[in-house]
Parts: C-alpha cells; sequence; structure tokens
C-alpha cells in the first residue's frame, strides 16, 4: 500500500551528530521500537550518508511507493567541502524540480556557509537554530519539523498554522487569561505560527459566535485548552471544545489547575494533556505532534480502507483518533469503526458498545488485518540481525529494530507464536518480547504460566553459561530457551564449553548449530528471514543462508527481505538470477581461516551445504514457496517499507498456513 508521507534524513556521515540525529527523528515521527505500546506517528523515516568515498554508493532517492517525499538535508561544513556531496544535492534538487507537487526539501543551517550548498537552494528558507547543535537545540527543531510537515501534507505551504487559545477570563487569580496573553506573545515573538485570542481578533461590529466558530475550525486551526479552575464552567469555553471536537480539529488540553475543582466538563478528554512547567516550547511541540497525528492518519486510514478487500469495507468509517462517546453525537458514525492504534481497553469498548450497540466494531489496522487471517497454533521462525552496510542502503537500526516488532505484533495477534535461534538478550529484544506478550496474551485466548509465546533455540555450548537468573528471566518474559544437546560426533566433556579456535572444534560447533537449526525447523510452519552475516560466522556456511536451506528442505515458506542487505540481500541475488553460489563462497572467504576450515572439510568428506544451495536456487523463485506470486517476492525482496513488508508476509502466510 502507497504511503502517504515519506521523510529522508541526508547528512555526511563525519557529522558528529548524525547518527544521533536519525535515531531521535525516527523516533519523532515514527516509533521508538523500545516502547512498543505507545503511539507513534508512523511516518517511515529512511537514511542517506556517506563521506566522500562512498557517495557512489549510496542509493538514490525513492518516490515510487509515497504521495509526498520530505527531504531533510543537514548542510554542516563537512557537506559543503564535499564534491560529491555537492553532486548529489544537485540530483536531490532535480528530482524536487521534477516533481514539485510531491517532493520538498527542507535545508538544516549547520555551517556558516550552509545557504551557498548549491543556487538551487539559496534562495530556500532554511531552519535556522540558536547554534549549529540540533541537540542543544532539540525542543526548537522539532517545533520547526512539526510546522513544515503538517503545511506540506496538508498541501498548502504558504498557509500559516493557527493555534485557537481557548481560556476562561473568569479565574479569581486570572491565571486563564494570563497566560492566554502570555501564550499568544510567545506564538507572535518566537515562532511563524498565527493565533486567534478572541479580546484582540474578533473584529469591531463582526458576530462574536461566528468569528469564534470559524476560528476555531479552520483547516488549519489548532485548539489548546488552557484548563483553569473555572474552565469547565463557562459556557463559551464549551462551546469551543465542541466546535473543534464535531469538525475533527487537532486539540490538546494544558493544565493550570490549582486546587480543588468541583467538575471537569466532560469532553475535555480523549485528547493529549499536558501540565504547565512554564515552558511554552512544550505545549506547541505537543499540539503539533498531534496535528500531524491527526491528519497523517486520516490520509493513511482512508487509503487503507480502500485497499482492504471484503465486499463491506465501506461499513467502515475513518476516525483520525480513538472514538468516544461523544462521537455518536457530532458524527453518522457507519457501523463499523477504524481508528489509529493502539486499541482501546475493554473498558473502554464495553462503554460505546452500549451506546452503539455491541454488533459494532471498533478496530485499528492490526486488529483489522489480524481478522483476515488466523495463525493459530502455528510456529513462524524469525532469523533476524543487522548488517554492516545499512548506512549505504538508507536505513538504521532503529528501522531493523521496528520492523522486527511490528511484525512480531502482527503474528502475536493473528494468533502466531515465535521462534528465534540466537540470544535475544543481545539484541535487547527480550523485554520487549516480555511487554508484547502481556499485551497481547488476550488475542491468543485464555494464557497461563505453561504458555509461551517466543521460543529461543541455544545451540551447545553457547547455552552452558546459562545461569538460574538467565532462565527467570525468560521464563517470566513468556521466553521459552529450548537447549539442543551436543552433536553425537563430540566425544570430549560436553560440561565444558569449547572454543572455535581449530578445525576439529569448528567442525563441532558447526555441526552443533547444525543440530539447532534443524531442530528448530522440525518445530517451525515458515520462516522470515532478514540481515544475517555473509562472513566471519561459526557453521559451516552463513547461519541465516542455513536456515533458509533448512527451510526449503523442510517445505516450509519462506518470506526473504533482502531490501537490508546482508545474507538475506545475498539470497534474494542468488534466487533472481543476479549473482551464483560462488560469490556467497568468496562472502565467507573474507574471513580469516575459512579457507582453511574449508580445505578440511573438503579433505574429510563434509559436506558443507553449497551444493545444496546450488541445487535450490535451480528453481529461483519457486523455492520460496510462501503464498506470494513472483512479482510480489520481487517487491518484497528490495522493499524497505515496514507497513508494506508486514502486509505481504501476513498475506502470504494467509495463503499458505492460515487456518479457515
Amino acid at each position: 500500500m502507497k504511503k502517504n508521507l515519506a521523510v529522508y534524513v541526508l547528512y555526511h556521515s563525519q557529522y558528529e551528530q548524525g547518527k544521533t540525529i536519525y535515531g531521535d527523528i525516527y523516533k519523532l515521527l515514527c516509533r521508538d521500537a523500545n516502547c512498543p505500546f505507545q503511539d507513534g506517528l508512523d511516518i517511515p523515516v529512511y537514511l542517506r550518508t556517506g563521506d566522500d568515498n562512498q557517495m557512489c554508493d549510496i542509493k538514490p532517492i525513492s518516490i515510487d511507493n509515497t504521495d509526498r517525499t520530505f527531504i531533510l538535508l543537514f548542510v554542516d561544513d563537512k557537506m559543503y567541502c564535499s564534491d560529491v556531496w555537492h553532486k548529489y544535492i544537485g540530483e536531490v534538487v532535480a528530482l524536487q524540480h521534477d516533481y514539485a507537487d510531491k517532493v520538498q526539501i527542507l535545508c538544516v543551517e549547520l555551517s556558516k556557509f550552509a545557504f551557498d550548498i548549491g543556487h538551487e537552494l539559496s534562495d530556500k528558507q532554511f531552519i535556522r537554530l540558536q547554534s549549529f547543535s540540533i541537540c542543544d537545540n532539540w525542543k526548537e527543531f522539532q517545533i520547526r519539523l512539526f510546522d513544515n510537515l503538517i503545511r506540506f501534507i496538508k498541501k498548502d505551504e504558504l498557509r500559516k498554522v493557527k493555534i485557537f487559545i481557548s481560556h476562561s477570563k473568569k479565574d479569581k487569580n486570572k491565571l486563564g487569561q494570563q497566560c492566554a496573553i502570555e501564550f499568544r506573545d510567545y506564538i507572535h515573538s518566537k515562532t511563524k505560527f498565527d493565533s486567534f485570542f478572541d479580546a484582540s481578533d474578533i473584529l469591531d461590529g463582526q458576530d462574536f459566535e461566528n468569528q469564534i466558530r470559524n476560528n476555531a475550525t479552520g483547516e488549519q486551526s489548532l485548539l489548546v485548552i488552557l484548563n483553569s479552575n473555572t474552565y469547565s464552567e463557562r459556557e463559551w469555553c464549551q462551546k469551543e471544545v465542541l466546535f473543534a471536537k464535531g469538525n475533527k480539529i487537532p486539540a490538546i488540553a494544558v493544565s493550570l489547575l490549582d486546587g480543588e475543582v468541583k467538575r471537569i466538563f466532560p469532553y475535555i478528554s480523549n485528547i493529549p494533556y499536558i501540565r504547565f512547567n512554564d515552558n511554552w516550547d512544550d505545549v506547541l511541540i505537543l499540539v503539533l505532534r498531534t496535528a500531524l497525528d491527526q491528519y497523517s492518519q486520516a490520509q493513511y486510514l482512508a487509503t487503507l480502507r480502500e485497499e482492504i478487500r471484503e465486499p463491506d469495507r465501506n461499513t467502515f468509517q475513518v476516525l483520525p483518533f480513538s472514538p468516544e462517546a461523544y462521537s455518536y453525537v457530532y458524527d453518522e458514525l457507519a457501523s463499523n469503526i477504524i481508528y489509529p492504534e493502539p486499541p482501546l481497553t475493554k473498558n473502554e469498548l464495553d462503554v460505546l458498545k452500549k451506546i452503539a450497540g455491541k454488533e459494532k466494531l471498533f478496530l485499528t489496522p492490526m486488529q483489522l488485518l489480524a481478522q483476515t487471517v488466523n495463525l493459530k497454533g502455528k510456529n513462524v521462525a524469525i532469523s533476524v540481525s543487522e548488517t554492516p552496510d545499512a548506512n549505504l542502503l538508507g536505513y538504521g537500526s532503529e528501522m531493523i529494530r521496528d520492523l522486527t516488532i511490528e511484525l512480531s505484533r502482527h503474528l502475536l495477534i493473528a494468533g502466531a507464536k515465535m521462534l528465534y535461534g540466537g540470544d535475544l538478550r543481545e539484541s535487547g529484544y527480550t523485554a520487549l518480547f516480555s511487554d508484547m506478550s502481556l499485551q497481547y496474551k488476550d488475542y491468543q485466548g485464555n494464557v497461563d504460566r505453561e504458555t509461551f509465546f517466543f521460543q529461543n533455540y541455544f545451540a551447545w555450548p553457547i547455552y552452558l553459561n546459562f545461569t538460574t537468573e538467565t532462565r527467570l528471566q525468560y521464563v517470566n518474559s513468556r521466553v521459552k530457551p529450548i537447549f539442543v544437546d551436543c552433536p553425537e560426533e563430540y566425544t570430549g566433556d560436553k560440561s565444558k564449553p569449547i572454543a572455535p579456535v581449530n578445525n576439529d572444534n569448528n567442525y563441532i560447533y558447526a555441526l552443533s548449530l547444525l543440530k539447532m537449526r534443524r531442530q528448530m525447523e522440525a518445530k517451525t510452519d515458515a520462516r522470515v528471514i532478514l540481515g544475517g552475516r555473509t562472513s566471519n560466522f561459526s557453521g559451516f556456511i552463513a547461519g541465516v543462508i542455513e536456515e533458509f536451506v533448512q527451510a526449503v528442505v523442510a517445505g516450509h515458506p519462506v518470506y526473504l527481505l533482502g531490501g537490508f542487505g546482508g545474507a538475506a540481500s545475498l539470497l534474494s541475488s542468488l534466487i533472481k538470477k543476479e549473482k551464483k553460489v560462488d560469490d556467497v563462497i568468496l562472502e565467507a572467504r573474507k574471513a580469516p581461516r575459512y579457507d582453511e576450515f574449508m580445505m578440511f572439510c573438503q579433505d574429510n568428506g563434509i559436506d558443507m551445504g553449497y551444493n545444496k544451495l546450488e541445487e535450490i536456487m535451480a528453481s529461483g523463485f519457486a523455492c520460496l514457496g510462501n503464498g506470494l506470486s513472483d512479482e510480489q517476492n520481487a517487491i518484497l525482496m528490495q522493499s524497505t517499507d515496514i507497513i508494506e513488508i508486514v502486509g505481504m508476509i501476513i498475506n502470504g502466510l494467509k495463503n499458505k498456513i492460515g487456518n479457515a
């Protein structure tokens, strides 16, 4: 499915804050994978970076899979001095010129010469902060970024965002009015926004109600509620809230409450809240983020509804925020509602169903997708690891982590359980999987302490260092560790670990890993492959490639995500006949002593697995057997769009192993 918006972050690889800033922007606009249940904006954020020696290898910016593309260009001294970066920027500017209605470039000044980076950009307004450090000016940067993205996604770049300040004038200490004046003055002196403040902005001789209504419900109006002690009592304050909600105007509330308040107006709810801390930047960031989220979700959900191939898709009405009781007053809601993640709690749903009727559905995109596929009783194995060429391919570790979490989340909702080979602790996934297990156990019916949603396989002698504390951590996390015994060929002391420091030990290590992978595959119904080392591994062949071979031999569907590089990319190239198995061997031989180990295996008549790989690849796309067409698999092999990837995998699983 085509995304409505994608963001690209461009910086010179030697820019000291580059990696940190990219990670922060990813968390800001897409999702913080470390907090999988917090509401994310779901805007994909891609990376383009490199130095003078790498630029020729950096992927061009793609606009094919998104309606609008927003490019952030961080212009520091090193980028300014780089001829190859000047050339690359010229290509980006040409892209904007050719697709002026779809592409926007926003430059960030990090050098005193930044404005001279190219004559095509010299007439553009840069983000100019108090200093050249983004980290030191992070709040100001967020405000400027949100502002530009809102106007871009609304396709009205020249119209200022207007902030409607809703407040009470009847507080005994005049707090509401004083804060409103202070906020208005801050907006006019420190930002590029417009504001509406009734005391100064209602025109003489004009209808009071119409002026407020028009400004509270304007196309790019945002509502900030200054909730002081008397706010809920005031008729016009109540009307302003209802005007905004009735017209789906993004709104937040700022708490100015002091002491006892007899009653809060009930419809100042279902919106983000912030306690005022004497910092108006925090208020601006929250209201702008809320607006971008609501505008983006409205477009995304509308597109999703059209993509649903069910005959009753039009019975779903889109809400860009969580439904509430008041929704049934200001909207004629359809029988079913689709709204953004995360799902409402059972208590909220019970109230809504009493109002709307028990037959009505309230679903998030994940819940909607889960309704189309039943994977209960199925085990899906995930082979995932980061690759050293991530930056050149245009993504960071944040995206890999995010994809792993989102895919696992969807599979859990659909009823599946996950299998993983490797130490989850090293990647930090154990705690995240624990949280997801607890959050989504209700989707899988009654769950007791013997039910595990993740099974983590360990080969001998790797598991010998497991302590009781480690076991406790896994069990409590609903992750079941499975220890695969030492291979029979080993005649030494199995209670003591060995190190792969010679060919004999390497052989035992490789046998042990192969045994573990075969045992895991025997319990697997489908496998997803992402990343993976191509050299410096401990087995006969690269671990991800060996898992691929075992999956194909077992007749299980395989989903290859080659867009993130590594072994998965090599496998994709083999299937598409772009490379040969000899290329896989050449990659493996880059590691020290691998040639020696290959010779050892050859002299002792040991099959390393390359012949089988060659045999499998002769069948091309057919070896995947995953319920997707060759064309769909070709897309999956190069995609880095999380929504697209998860959707295609779920669709393939539905076709191959889904329950009726």
